[in-house]
């Protein structure tokens, strides 16, 4: 067995004096920490996964996104580049280096970034539970206005988060659609443009109408022809070949005749400026156009499709408990503290009791 005494003295400097230690820290110097707590999720209008325990519906929103996109919410608070963006507009590094702040608990005014981002492992804590899909951050500083602050603000930039990645996939889900749909137009507006260029170059509208007007002028000077030759052969009965009004007939009847040969020819002749040739080079840019404007369509009705099913993957982030600011510190837990410090003391106390009392008995 130790002596009385020895084993006072162990007491006294394993036990007593580290436990006033503690207490004389938790009480006199640990600086108080102010908790700020927020609890978000993510959903999406219209989605075909399964029903969660979380209910969303009160919210007027669908159901709750994949587990994924929420753990990208995640990694997101917790990145670097969270971290620039608070230290630049909140500065982070100020506030936990303060000289008001205990030595135990402040950080070095000469901590670099990556030194400041290992830091606030311990001060922000984002979790996610995938049983209600509820993301949930809890924040800690030395001020709870400034708990309350920094904590909107991370919200807020989650916010711009989701937003970003809502018009990345937006813009990757319809990028392909919409060069089908730019190619489609300059296909329809060169079909229309060919089309008038070639209505302008031979003054016609279209080819059926043309067809119309040539078809007309035929019958006409038909009816002419047949009433002059009509007349003609009544006259040659009656007045001698060479008789003057005979020869002026056979002349206007000769010219009706070409006329006649000349409107046939223009309308399926082989002239390049004939009807027929004409119709033909105006019913393939006709077509051209038509198929143009077929794609145009289709494309267009393609693009949209895209655009709905796209709208249908929005993600919004949902607050589902605001950021709160605390009324008193909740950190560091005072009695806990000291009654854990005073068992893990006790422990050491009794086991090195044990040692010193096995070394005496064997020497």
């Amino acid at each position: 067995m130790i002596k009385f005494g020895q084993s006072k003295i162990l007491f006294l400097f394993a036990f007593l004096i580290p436990l006033f230690g503690f207490i004389y820290y938790e009480l006199v110097i640990a600086s108080d920490r102010y908790l700020s707590e927020a609890s978000i999720t993510l959903s999406r209008a219209s989605t075909t996964t399964a029903p969660t325990t979380f209910n969303l519906a009160f919210l007027g929103l669908g159901g709750s996104v994949d587990d994924s996109d929420a753990l990208s919410v995640v990694e997101f608070i917790m990145s670097r580049d969270m971290l620039h963006y608070l230290e630049e507009k909140y500065h982070l590094h100020d506030h936990y280096s303060s000289s008001r702040i205990d030595w135990w608990a402040r950080l070095s005014n000469t901590a670099s970034f990556e030194d400041l981002h290992q830091y606030m492992a311990n001060w922000l804590l984002v979790t996610y539970d995938t049983s209600s899909k509820l993301i949930r951050i809890d924040l800690q500083t030395f001020d709870a206005n400034y708990s309350k602050t920094v904590l909107d603000a991370i919200v807020a930039k989650s916010q711009d988060f989701i937003d970003s990645l809502n018009a990345k996939n937006a813009a990757d889900q319809t990028r392909f659609f919409e060069q089908k749909m730019t190619e489609s137009e300059t296909r329809l507006k060169e079909a229309k443009e060919a089309l008038l260029t070639f209505q302008r170059a031979n003054r016609l509208l279209t080819t059926q109408s043309e067809s119309t007007v040539v078809l007309g002028n035929i019958t006409a000077l038909q009816g002419l022809l047949d009433k002059d030759a009509s007349e003609f052969d009544s006259l040659a009965k009656t007045l001698t070949a060479n008789a003057p009004r005979l020869q002026q007939m056979k002349s206007d009847i000769d010219s009706l005749k070409s006329q006649i040969s000349v409107e046939k020819d223009r309308l399926s002749g082989t002239s390049t400026a004939s009807v027929s040739q004409l119709d033909a080079l105006y019913s393939d840019l006709q077509l051209g156009l038509e198929l143009a404007t077929t794609m145009y369509t289709s494309n267009l009705a393609q693009l949209e499709q895209a655009r709905i099913e796209a709208a249908r993957k929005i993600k919004f982030l949902v607050v589902v408990a605001a950021p709160s600011i605390a009324d008193e510190s909740r950190y560091p837990s005072r009695p806990y503290v000291i009654i854990t410090a005073a068992i893990v003391l006790f422990a050491i106390y009794f086991l090195g009791a044990l040692i010193l009392s096995i070394l005496r008995e064997h020497s």
